[in-house]
């Protein structure tokens, strides 16, 4: 079995959709990249969503939308995310290796009329040296948080519990309830 690397996440309601390179090291000493599509049923675990909602933060400050303003080096690791509740994050998609890597971010914005603005941010690198991003390291750890979580969905079984209907006999409930 080879090695992952999540290049692409897209939360769809609440199951999930990713993009991934598996690296095959071959017999010959060399190495093989598949890319792998895919799509899944299960729902996402809470600690999944809650790991992209914090990438809002960095879509609103990137794409310099009037709430940016809330959004300084002193409120970034602390700001509450129901201040951006109109703003939603669908998913991310990783490019770039070493220097040159970075995220672009898809999301969107509803409005109390209840329309809904599609959002992608411009492809903002981690390195500050190479792009004026100036969260771009509080970027970094936020994408990889989410692709942590993402992780944990595929390999580690972490879903979310769905919560089951138990019948109960009518004539049992009104029998204890006498007692």
């Amino acid at each position: 079995m080879g090695t992952f690397t999540v290049k692409k996440a897209k939360l769809k309601d609440r199951s999930l959709e990713v993009n991934l390179d598996e690296t095959i090291n071959t017999s010959g000493g060399g190495s093989v990249t598949n890319e792998i599509l895919k799509k899944c049923n299960t729902l996402v675990h809470d600690d999944l969503l809650a790991a992209f909602d914090r990438l809002k933060i960095h879509m609103v400050k990137a794409c310099d939308f009037k709430k940016s303003e809330l959004i300084t080096s002193e409120s970034i690791e602390s700001l509450d995310l129901s201040l951006l509740s109109d703003y939603h994050i669908k998913g991310f998609s990783i490019g770039g290796d070493d220097e040159s890597e970075g995220v672009v971010l898809i999301g969107s914005r509803e409005f109390s009329s209840g329309k809904v603005l599609n959002i992608i941010t411009p492809f903002i690198r981690y390195a500050e040296e190479v792009d004026p991003y100036e969260f771009s390291a509080e970027l970094a750890d936020a994408v990889n948080a989410a692709v942590y979580e993402v992780e944990q969905y595929l390999f580690e079984d972490k879903y979310a519990i769905k919560q089951l209907e138990i019948p109960f006999d009518e004539e049992e409930n009104q029998n204890q309830e006498a007692a």
